[in-house]
């Protein structure tokens, strides 16, 4: 992960990020399917990776025990404790914190994450999900919408930079040259094949329970447990 470049697109994103997310294609239906395969239960301690400004955290927080939401940007955690505060919402722990490191001090039941993971290189995804599987109880789950491709994007490049383009052409900057935008956006965002990101999971310990597409081919949920033995 381009550490710097994220931290600053993301910082300078904050205080208008929550108009622009809803253009994203997939990104309200992404949530609400995350919330319905969690199955949240009253005693839950959740962990929320890549929060941002907490829409995720707040659409559980009413069904869990607590959630500890951790981002890296704090710009937007500032964005999401002022929400927090606005609405009177008391169990949900907004602070640093990345997918590897999620800065959390007690075992939980469900992880979460949306449309955050792609930053992350495949090493570093491998790594996270490794360190996921150390934090999660025994039984625990894993509820992971993302950009993630549906189809081998390594053998089918065109469809890729078609995909890439439509993207850029929807959401981009009107302003900026399109070929910039698309530079900018292959150096940011570092979608997984979903067959590469379920045997990351298996090859953790995890037991891949689930995976559907939200908005095809270039995003979906993966759904995985770990055992409770």
């Amino acid at each position: 992960m381009d550490k710097d470049s994220i931290l600053k697109r993301f910082n300078s994103l904050a205080p208008n990020y929550d108009n622009y997310i809803v253009q994203v294609n997939g990104y309200s239906d992404t949530i609400e399917r995350i919330v319905e395969l969690a199955k949240p239960k009253k005693t839950d301690i959740v962990l929320d990776l890549g929060t941002g400004t907490g829409a995720l955290s707040f659409k559980l927080s009413p069904k869990v025990n607590k959630v500890y939401a951790r981002d890296i940007s704090v710009k937007m955690l500032q964005v999401a404790k002022e929400k927090a505060l606005k609405s009177n919402i008391k169990n949900v722990d907004f602070g640093y914190g990345s997918f590897s490191e999620p800065n959390c001090s007690e075992e939980v039941d469900l992880i979460v994450s949306n449309l955050a993971f792609h930053h992350l290189y495949d090493e570093e995804k491998q790594e996270a999900i490794k360190s996921w599987y150390k934090i999660l109880k025994p039984g625990g789950r894993v509820v992971l919408g993302d950009h993630m491709w549906f189809f081998d994007h390594r053998k089918d490049p065109e469809r890729k930079e078609k995909l890439i383009r439509e993207i850029v052409q929807r959401l981009g900057d009107p302003k900026k040259p399109l070929g910039e935008q698309i530079e900018e956006l292959k150096k940011r965002d570092h979608p997984a094949n979903v067959y590469d990101l379920k045997n990351y999971f298996e090859q953790a310990g995890f037991k891949v329970k689930r995976i559907e597409e939200i908005l095809s081919p270039v995003m979906g949920i993966i759904t995985a447990e770990k055992p409770k033995q």
